[in-house]
């Protein structure tokens, strides 16, 4: 990865101690584009290095414009820089909670987290949302979403220890702290055979095509069909940490699951976009010590029909008798008969479901010659 050295994966983390800290979020008229200028800087106005958020081997976010004097409010206390607060269930868990790992040595030594928020909309709905998920974790202290810039009597600045891409197995430090603290209150009387469906999603969620057809050959399986929008944090940790068995769609509820299954989970990971499985590969053998079961079935996409490519909006389309295969022989399942693949009928099916819960259209896609 292109970065700093003293930010590298594997060195000795680094937590700086800034006296008259001032923390500058992403301007309010920026609304959802990158790069982000926001973070966390001197008295001086020298940006703090370890207050940059880094995503695939690039800053994600750039230095912040300086404040005039005249906006940045004075408030007292010793605060923890937590980063930039995302919305976006995913992106909680893998970019803001990256800075966490550092509470356990500031827990002491602190007034709260000061984190910043992505967007500059619902803020004070979005740490609603996420605070009972910093409480699982034992962080007991105020946290806020700082909408302007402020200075505090100390910032303390952890480097990131977790994120996209190449941070994907983090630091020990980090995977130790979220895998002790994550879940240890939580029950484990649950199912033990689980399908992490993304069927029931609200719009503009990609998926799968003919996902219920494969929770049925699950169902026969012994498998719940588990919707986790559905259910609060401590149910979703409660499913994940109960199970033996998880099969799911690559997503974002398998990064929560990395925090609290058992080492001896079996889990396979059905590929719907290209080249994202091999991430919870890495994830799950670096907090779990599991070989995950990679389903490589894709045999095509189902895109918007007002797109070019594939985007998040996509939905794949698996051959289901490699998907069976390949549960198969990860011993994730155990009937004999193979998966047949839909009709044109069934298809044709399920894309109207599909189109009429979406409220629009769908092509295939056809890569470029």
């Amino acid at each position: 990865m292109t970065i700093p050295p003293d930010l590298k994966l594997g060195t000795p983390p680094v937590i700086r101690e800034i006296e008259n800290g001032i923390i500058v979020p992403i301007p309010s008229d920026v609304d959802t584009m990158q790069p982000l200028n926001s973070g966390v800087l001197t008295p001086q106005n020298e940006l703090i290095a370890e207050s940059v958020t880094w995503r695939d081997g690039r800053e994600f976010s750039l230095p912040p414009r300086i404040p005039a004097a005249d906006e940045v409010e004075k408030l007292p206390g010793k605060m923890m820089f937590g980063g930039l607060m995302f919305g976006h269930f995913g992106h909680f868990l893998v970019e803001t909670t990256s800075r966490l790992w550092a509470y356990e040595q500031l827990k002491d030594q602190i007034d709260g987290i000061v984190f910043i928020p992505k967007v500059q909309r619902q803020i004070d709905h979005v740490l609603n949302v996420y605070t009972p998920f910093l409480r699982l974790l034992g962080i007991d202290c105020p946290v806020y979403n700082l909408p302007d810039p402020a200075i505090f009597d100390t910032v303390y600045v952890p480097q990131q220890g977790f994120g996209m891409f190449g941070m994907i197995e983090g630091l020990p430090e980090y995977r130790d702290f979220m895998r002790s603290r994550m879940g240890r209150k939580i029950a484990d009387d649950g199912a033990k055979k689980l399908y992490v469906s993304r069927s029931e999603l609200p719009q503009q969620r990609g998926g799968l095509i003919g996902e219920t057809v494969i929770e049925g050959f699950l169902e026969a399986e012994g498998y719940r069909i588990f919707h986790p929008q559905k259910h609060s944090h401590e149910e979703q940790l409660e499913a994940y940490k109960s199970a033996d068995y998880i099969v799911s769609p690559d997503g974002s509820p398998l990064h929560m699951a990395a925090l609290v299954v058992k080492p001896t989970t079996k889990i396979a990971v059905m590929a719907r976009r290209p080249n994202v499985a091999e991430q919870f590969e890495l994830q799950f053998k670096a907090f779990c010590n599991i070989d995950t079961v990679t389903v490589n079935a894709l045999k095509c996409h189902w895109i918007p029909v007002n797109n070019a490519r594939p985007s998040r909006l996509s939905y794949g389309e698996l051959d289901f008798s490699e998907t069976y295969r390949a549960l198969k022989e990860g011993g994730l399942i155990t009937g004999n008969t193979p998966w047949p693949d839909m009709t044109d009928a069934q298809r044709a099916d399920v894309m109207e479901v599909l189109e009429e819960r979406q409220k629009i259209g769908f092509k295939l896609y056809v890569p470029p010659a």
